[in-house]
């Protein structure tokens, strides 16, 4: 079955990630790739070196001049028909389409974005066009459910990662300082101001913790700015994209997942590989990654956007539902409270709590989410899409 990924590959994150694993996994060339942004980011093109790639909006691949833009849905439509592929897979973006593409079956794979996407012409046109859906998460699926009428099978595969290297056999002892790190880009969505927040009240009940802030983006100054005037010091560090993520997870203690919005969350996947227990919001795909009580403690975000932006001068741009396991239903976005997080690590720190949170981290990846059943299930739905 020849496949054709339409991808935004302009900058390193969750889909780029699982895209990268998948082409790097196939073997038999039989992928093709068409790029929507206008370059291939470095960290993607490092970790593809060999892959082809046709520019989208390119009228000569080679060269990087972009054809004017109300060309651009033809060239796409015309690119796709001429790779000739049996099934088109756009990851997680609603493309500009002259029209349903006369070659191959046309998927959807959404990753989240369907949170965002506006119930507008363009949007509704490109649902209208599609042979079959296949959703990140269980929460992803209910969103698209929950929004749009679909006219076409939605298929759930969860996310899921290889078993990374690095991994220690050993159990992960507590010592001093506690290290707790989050990793991600360095937007405001991401909540990285609630770890902030969460470190000036630990560092204030006189516990001794550091906290290190992996990844980039284009909020991080406005981060380190937070940090200097909440007088964290040295407490926290900013330490950029990590290539080596084992090195990362193994100094660290506790991980804290802090978005506002969350379809899956690979990197707590990532955490509990590593026997790193994460504290994490009950909210959108958080709680298919993390079972709360057993490798994690889950809670209900409580802080409102208006409420967060007094806290740290920091607007979480976010103007969307999301949506809530509990109820299942699409609710106003809040924020966890930073209280809330410094009691969960609190509780964490306790010997026996850790000990037994890690050893549970560690096994509950490899007991839920074989990356050999990610592929099988992958392939399967694309293939009954084609049937």
């Amino acid at each position: 079955m020849k496949k054709l990924h339409v991808i935004n590959l302009g900058k390193m994150g969750g889909v780029e990630r699982l895209f990268l694993q998948y082409i790097n996994d196939t073997t038999e060339g039989s992928n093709e790739v068409i790029c929507i942004s206008s370059e291939v980011g470095e960290e993607i093109r490092r970790q593809m070196p060999d892959q082809k790639v046709t520019f989208a909006n390119r009228l000569v691949n080679a060269l990087p001049l972009r054809c004017p833009q109300f060309l651009r849905k033809y060239l796409l439509k015309s690119k796709i028909e001429k790779a000739n592929a049996d099934v088109v897979i756009v990851w997680d973006l609603v493309p500009g389409l002259a029209a349903k593409p006369k070659r191959g079956k046309l998927v959807y794979y959404d990753h989240g974005c369907s949170w965002r996407y506006p119930k507008n012409h363009k949007t509704l046109r490109f649902l209208a066009m599609l042979d079959g859906v296949i959703s990140a998460s269980f929460a992803s699926k209910r969103v698209m459910e929950l929004r749009f009428n679909l006219p076409c099978p939605n298929h759930v595969v969860i996310n899921r990662l290889k078993t990374p290297s690095g991994i220690s056999d050993s159990l992960k002892p507590l010592s001093k300082p506690i290290r707790i790190g989050t990793a991600s880009r360095l937007v405001s969505l991401k909540g990285i101001s609630v770890s902030l927040l969460m470190m000036q009240e630990l560092l204030r009940r006189g516990h001794d913790v550091t906290l290190e802030i992996a990844g980039k983006g284009p909020d991080r100054a406005e981060f380190e700015a937070l940090a200097e005037k909440l007088e964290l010091g040295d407490r926290v560090i900013f330490s950029g994209f990590q290539d080596n993520v084992a090195d990362f997870f193994n100094r660290t203690h506790i991980y804290m997942s802090t978005p506002i919005t969350e379809p899956f969350g690979l990197s707590c996947m990532e955490a509990l590989y590593f026997g790193v227990p994460v504290i994490f919001p009950q909210v959108d795909g958080q709680p298919e990654v993390i079972k709360d009580g057993h490798c994690g403690i889950g809670l209900l975000p409580s802080v409102t956007i208006e409420e967060h932006q007094r806290l740290t001068g920091i607007k979480v741009d976010f103007p969307h539902d999301v949506y809530d396991p509990l109820s299942d239903t699409l609710v106003m976005p809040k924020l966890l409270s930073h209280i809330e997080c410094a009691d969960a690590v609190e509780k964490l720190i306790v010997p026996e709590t850790y000990q037994s949170m890690s050893q549970n981290a560690q096994r509950y990846p490899v007991e839920h989410f074989s990356y050999a059943m990610f592929k099988t299930e992958f392939d399967d739905a694309l293939k009954s899409f084609t049937a």
